[in-house]
């Protein structure tokens, strides 16, 4: 494509077959077509079951999953679903999740009686998962029931505590002090694992009390502030937390780390039987900017610095993180080397998103090549992965995964479209036929 792309720009016009395109329109046929050869290449096929597995939307009813939505993740169901497709239904099987979010696949593996180990590198989604996976006695459900809301009293500047800088247009001063004198209730709790069931209770209702909602890569301020009491949400919460706590069932609590899955050789992992996560999709979407609430009401960060240091050690999925550390080849297929020529040419938002697909694709080698060499003869991994679009190209990250897998040395046996992203009639009409690739898929690798 290298000829062509030193026309983009220009829109000169070029005859193919009986009708004349421009320089880009070319190009866009072509990857088109060099798409449709991998989708052949990898057994691409669509399952209509998954359509509603790949997202939080079906959890609410569920017991312990519903304790906190969490944006990015997906249904039980689908973990489930997958084990059973690939026969990895014994107890024995142990489970990898390297990018564990709030903790799905490692509650779906504790309650079939499975060994599991999870990384996740944002502290408040390590705690979160952490509390969903833990047994408890009944006495500690007990207290859970019985615990008291503080009586409301007065604090004074309750805001400066905070080096947020948006922290009094987040919340009312009457409910950040509620918030405050929660805390200061549940930190008298003695049993800790009593405390932080309590503790996570109060991070899930934060955003019901503020004033700014979850929305595209951060918070937006939400269009009618109904004046949610603190209290009374916590209140409702607590009664959810021992409701789901009730019926519970008790298995071999996973092993949980707060750090990068990049780490891998810190830990000691072998024998892995399955490796069933999702891992940040390339789309400039900040989890550290999405979940800024609960990571600074929670206290898991306390300054910016603290917060930047975070971010450069996760995976490289946004343009907040660290794009200037060195990266090989390795993970370079020719597709990815042709989008990333055309989007180098392209008037992109921002300049540094070759760079940051590049680093991610680097840091997705990495990964997927310790996860192999520590994965037994015959074991999976799946990955729900979407794809995304920039320059008004399709990046297939689903296919360029697929082939980084390959590389590394697993077989690819399928990739399953669970769904196809909703897209605006403007972009429909600038993606063109690519406008399918824009999709949520499941890789299954096997070794």
């Amino acid at each position: 494509m290298n000829n062509i792309m030193n026309n983009i720009g220009i829109q000169q016009k070029f005859t193919l077959g009986d009708r004349k395109y421009t320089a880009t329109e070319i190009i866009k046929k072509r990857f088109f077509k060099a798409y449709k050869k991998l989708d052949r290449r990898f057994n691409v096929n669509r399952d209509d079951t998954y359509e509603y597995l790949v997202n939080f939307s079906q959890v609410e009813s569920k017991p312990i999953h519903n304790w906190f939505y969490f944006q990015e993740g997906y249904s039980p169901d689908l973990v489930f679903n997958i084990l059973k497709h690939l026969g990895k239904t014994s107890a024995k099987t142990f489970i990898l999740d390297p990018f564990a979010g709030s903790g799905t696949t490692l509650v779906t593996a504790k309650h079939l009686g499975m060994k599991s180990f999870g990384f996740e590198i944002n502290p408040f989604g390590a705690f979160i998962t952490k509390i969903k996976t833990q047994n408890y006695s009944r006495n500690e459900v007990k207290q859970i029931r019985t615990f008291k809301l503080p009586q409301f009293r007065n604090l004074s500047d309750v805001f400066s505590k905070y080096e947020l800088k948006i922290i009094r247009n987040l919340f009312s001063e009457k409910n950040l002090i509620m918030i405050e004198l929660l805390k200061k209730k549940i930190n008298r709790v003695r049993n800790q694992k009593v405390h932080d069931l309590l503790y996570m209770g109060l991070l899930s209702i934060l955003e019901t009390v503020s004033y700014y909602r979850k929305g595209g890569n951060g918070l937006k301020r939400k269009r009618v502030l109904d004046g949610a009491d603190t209290f009374q949400e916590y209140k409702y919460k607590v009664a959810q937390i021992y409701e789901g706590l009730t019926n519970a069932i008790h298995g071999p609590e996973p092993k949980i780390v707060c750090d990068s899955c990049l780490n891998f050789e810190r830990y000691g992992i072998k024998k892995i039987d399955i490796s069933i996560f999702s891992p940040p999709y390339a789309n400039c979407f900040d989890p550290f900017e999405v979940y800024k609430i609960e990571l600074w009401i929670g206290e898991f960060v306390s300054s910016y610095k603290e917060l930047r240091k975070k971010r450069r050690n996760a995976l490289t999925s946004n343009l907040n993180t660290n794009l200037a550390k060195t990266i090989g080849n390795n993970h370079r297929t020719k597709i990815l080397k042709d989008i990333l020529d055309y989007l180098s040419n392209q008037q992109l938002w921002d300049k540094r998103i070759p760079r940051m697909l590049d680093t991610y694709f680097n840091d997705m080698y990495n990964v997927l090549k310790k996860i192999y060499q520590r994965t037994r003869k015959g074991g999976n991994c799946v990955m729900v992965v979407g794809n995304s679009a920039y320059g008004n190209l399709a990046i297939p990250t689903d296919a360029i995964l697929a082939q980084i897998g390959d590389k590394v040395g697993f077989n690819v046996q399928e990739i399953i479209v669970a769904r196809r992203n909703e897209t605006s009639s403007q972009q429909h009409s600038k993606l063109g036929d690519l406008v399918e690739y824009l999709r949520e898929s499941l890789i299954i690798l096997k070794k």
